[in-house]
C-alpha cells in the first residue's frame, strides 16, 4: 500500500505540473510573448488568492496522500 501511495503522490503531482505547463505555454500561445508574460505574472501573483486556492484544491489529493502515507510508516 505504501508504494502505490508513493505511485499515486508522484502521478498527482506530475499531473499538476503538466497542467500548470500547459497553461502557461497556452498563455504565451494565444497572447504572444510581452502579453502572454503579463499574463503569466497576472495568474501566478502571490496576490491573486483564487489561484492560490484553486492551486491547493487540485494538490489536495496528493497532499492527503502524502499525510496517509507518513502516517502509515510512523504506525508501522
Amino acid at each position: 500500500m505504501n508504494r502505490a501511495l508513493q505511485w499515486f503522490i508522484g502521478i498527482w503531482g506530475g499531473m499538476v505540473l503538466l497542467v500548470n505547463v500547459a497553461a502557461v505555454a497556452g498563455m504565451f500561445a494565444q497572447d504572444g510573448f510581452w502579453d502572454g508574460l503579463s499574463h503569466v505574472q497576472d495568474t501566478y501573483s502571490p496576490f491573486n488568492i483564487l489561484n492560490w486556492v484553486f492551486e491547493l484544491v487540485l494538490l489536495s489529493p496528493a497532499l492527503v496522500a502524502a499525510w496517509w502515507l507518513d502516517r502509515r510508516k510512523q504506525r508501522a
